[in-house]
């Protein structure tokens, strides 16, 4: 692969995921695993596209894929986003690559579907608590004046003084943290905005704290969504975050999914909306704190509701079938044959053979589900100087599939990085090459000076003085010229 570290050769079989949205310039990547690497994730390909229809995306990943060396039946699974485009039961992306590989499989984003399930739950709220995070974010954020005001405030209170955070709606983890950060500055911001009055504060913040207008303390419903939505929305957060981990894998899935749908409705049954909150809601009238609790209440709901539409609980699920090989107990034959069958390995695999090694590593079992490890370290260790092909490949088949698309969000961000105002003339391909060099290189400075030094054809075209070459006239265009860098270089 060219601008690439060429990775070291491995005897072991080696599956791969591709990853891939499909918006105008997008990445593709692909996701491997094998006990002498680990997991790894490479970018291949940056380009731009305004053709964001099915065929036109299908027929790129096979492009991309065949310029690297690739082809589909070497390819675990699909992610992306959830986006009909790429899911739909008719005619999407992931349906075209399925009629190349039958056994492709569906790894769309988790931490997309849980995100959206706390935005989709807040929306349904008596309050636009995004809104609120948004408009008071806002006003402070345009006006050091106003910063100084809210600071002397926090000073006089005694509490220390913190910006407020802005919330975007496209990143996953935004809105806890703006909304814990505005909860937890609760008494200064009230003061702040009720000093101000009507005439000055913002319409849309003014008919929330109106009701305290005389500063006689009186209990404010947003005081009490700012209180139930920093304990609720923790719980997305935490789990996204787990997700996020490099080292998460489609074997603990089932396991964190099923434990976040379990947390919400045992809140729900249980009426709980945080320990502050129910001493908040003490404060007002029965009937309005009723109000207060049904509508909390539906935010649970909305949010169970959302996540069981988009992700499958059933017993079906392959991620459930695969949840024994997580290495968190002992598994045993009928396990490995269990995942064979839903993998759809078994033409690939010898499953008599797949027998015989694990009986090799039958004695190492425990030790390892005792060592509190990651799962792909865990793998690594059990198979690692061992002969044992058929559950290799299986391992590799397995932890091949991702379960966020975050590492392909994270290009966009080294995009943004890249692509600033100061170098808006950029080409795509010299973005892509950068962002090639920075994902798929792990050099240390010490590795990365061993590794030039023996590179002749690199060396001298660094000495060369040939920085620009001349590109032909397009008739009626003026010349360009393109100066060469490294990261277009193949290395060998």
């Amino acid at each position: 692969m060219s601008n690439e570290r060429q990775q070291p050769k491995s005897t072991h079989h080696s599956s791969q995921c591709l990853q891939m949205p499909p918006i105008m310039g997008p990445p593709s990547s692909k996701l491997f695993w094998t006990p002498d690497l680990g997991v790894q994730t490479k970018v291949l390909d940056f380009y731009d596209d305004s053709d964001e229809t099915s065929a036109a995306i299908h027929n790129q990943i096979v492009t991309k894929l065949e310029e690297n060396g690739l082809g589909l039946d070497m390819i675990s699974a699909y992610s992306a986003d959830n986006a009909s485009l790429n899911y739909g039961r008719y005619n999407s992306v992931f349906q075209k690559l399925k009629e190349n590989n039958s056994c492709i499989l569906k790894a769309n984003c988790v931490a997309h579907i849980i995100h959206n399930s706390a935005k989709h739950a807040g929306d349904r709220l008596n309050i636009d608590i995004e809104n609120v995070v948004n408009k008071t974010f806002s006003h402070f954020s345009s006006s050091a004046k106003c910063i100084e005001e809210l600071k002397s405030i926090h000073t006089f209170v005694e509490i220390e003084y913190q910006s407020l955070l802005r919330h975007v709606p496209t990143r996953w983890l935004s809105l806890w943290p703006a909304v814990k950060r505005l909860h937890d500055s609760w008494a200064p911001i009230k003061t702040y905005f009720l000093s101000l009055g009507e005439d000055r504060c913002p319409k849309s913040l003014w008919w929330l704290f109106k009701d305290d207008q005389d500063g006689e303390g009186n209990p404010l419903d947003l005081q009490v969504y700012l209180s139930f939505l920093s304990n609720a929305l923790k719980i997305f957060h935490d789990t996204v975050l787990v997700l996020e981990r490099e080292d998460g894998t489609v074997c603990e899935l089932y396991d964190m999914m099923f434990t976040l749908k379990t947390k919400l409705q045992q809140r729900q049954s249980d009426g709980f909306f945080g320990a502050q909150t129910g001493v908040l809601l003490q404060q007002f009238p029965d009937r309005q704190a009723a109000v207060l609790r049904e509508d909390m209440c539906n935010f649970y709901q909305s949010s169970l509701t959302y996540l069981e539409q988009r992700h499958d609980f059933s017993d079906s699920n392959y991620q459930k079938k695969v949840g024994s090989l997580a290495l968190k107990s002992p598994f045993n034959f009928s396990h490995l044959c269990e995942a064979v069958e839903v993998l759809q390995l078994s033409k690939k695999l010898d499953v008599d053979a797949l027998y015989d090694e694990y009986c090799v590593i039958l004695p190492h079992q425990q030790a390892i589900v005792q060592s509190g490890a990651p799962v792909v370290e865990k793998w690594a260790t059990l198979l690692k100087h061992t002969h044992t092909p058929n559950m290799t490949a299986l391992a590799s088949f397995l932890l091949s599939i991702p379960i966020t698309n975050a590492s392909v969000e994270r290009v966009f961000s080294l995009m943004t990085g890249c692509w600033t105002d100061t170098r808006n003339r950029c080409s795509v391909n010299l973005i892509k090459s950068e962002i090639q060099v920075k994902s798929n290189f792990t050099f240390s400075c010490k590795d990365f000076y061993t590794y030039v030094v023996k590179e002749k054809v690199l060396l001298n075209a660094v000495r060369s003085n040939k920085k620009y070459k001349f590109k032909k006239k397009p008739e009626g265009k003026k010349p360009s010229y393109v100066r060469p860098h490294l990261s277009k270089m193949k290395f060998y």
